[in-house]
């Protein structure tokens, strides 16, 4: 099996999807999530079309997200990602408390920024199982491309 290469053409973005992996499109809160059947948590991404000129900052967006979240990082735990085609990601990672599951979280969240074009990317696994897809996951953010229509 190869990867292949998912199409949002409503958000404006596509992205690799590794071999094994599904796509389920979400007709709640939009967008796709991918997850191996095995696998220890899922990726959802989320397009936001933007003004075409209009380009965002996307550590600023990421920022912003988290603020709502309540979660509070440093600048240095923020990392800068180039994507083909002039975009930009901002990756973080983070532990949350689960309450109902008397456990803890982990997130690896981004936002993708291009002229016109924002997604937002959210992983989430069991805390202590993020080693098993961490790799996996940040190759598929690595690989989205805004402005698909």
């Amino acid at each position: 099996m190869t990867e292949t290469r998912y199409s949002d053409a409503e958000g404006g973005f596509d992205v690799l999807v590794p071999a094994g992996w599904t796509t389920e499109t979400d007709p709640e809160v939009g967008g796709v999530e991918l997850s191996h059947p095995d696998g220890a948590g899922a990726l959802h991404l989320i397009g936001v079309p933007q003004p075409d000129d209009e380009f965002l900052d996307p550590a600023e967006e990421l920022y912003a997200f988290l603020e709502e979240q309540g979660v509070e990082l440093e600048d240095d735990e923020v990392e800068d990602v180039e994507l083909d085609g002039g975009a930009e990601m901002a990756l973080c990672e983070y532990l949350t408390d689960d309450e109902e599951e008397e456990g803890e979280t982990f997130w690896l969240v981004g936002v993708a920024t291009a002229p016109g074009s924002l997604v937002f990317a959210s992983y989430s696994c069991a805390a202590g199982e993020e080693e098993e897809e961490r790799e996996t996951v940040r190759r598929v953010l690595a690989s989205v491309r805004l402005g698909v229509e």
